[in-house]
């Protein structure tokens, strides 16, 4: 990957003008997309919850990778691996977002969006791919989820 400077980088008010007008407003979409109509038809069983259990997360950190960019909560998974003595109080928490997912807390799905310049030419916004850093925690729980649908399907 090429290493390019941004020499002129947008204001953040020019940045949020732009981000804003494209994703803050609703859009239509439709509602009649040929595959809509095929994952209507399709056949998934139920998926019964359960408890989110300390080997899970024992597993999915054990494959993460250690310096991996964490988000507002500044724990690599290195930490993670390292303490084990946490997992106990990982699973409880997580399993009580799952449970009632108003408690969650804030910084949870809170991340850093850093801009990246895409080319040479970055003076405006649109020349830019955004980037968020996600809390590990929040990697950890989504994971754990994502990997539970996966091996349901």
């Amino acid at each position: 990957m090429k290493n390019i400077e941004a020499r002129e980088p947008p204001s953040k008010a020019q940045a949020e003008t732009y981000w804003k007008s494209l994703w803050g407003e609703g859009a239509q979409h439709n509602e009649r997309a040929e595959w809509l109509r095929r994952e209507q038809k399709r056949k998934v069983s139920h998926m019964d919850w359960m408890p989110i259990q300390i080997t899970e997360i024992t597993s999915y950190l054990f494959k993460a990778h250690n310096s991996k960019s964490p988000g507002n909560d500044q724990i690599q998974n290195y930490w993670l691996k390292v303490f084990p003595a946490t997992h106990k109080h990982i699973t409880k928490n997580f399993n009580e977002i799952i449970e009632e997912p108003e408690k969650a807390p804030d910084w949870l799905t809170t991340g850093i969006t850093h801009l990246i310049p895409k080319s040479e030419e970055n003076k405006e916004v649109r020349n830019y791919r955004t980037i968020t850093c996600l809390t590990t925690m929040y990697k950890t729980l989504t994971g754990i989820i994502a990997k539970r649908i996966s091996t349901h399907l």
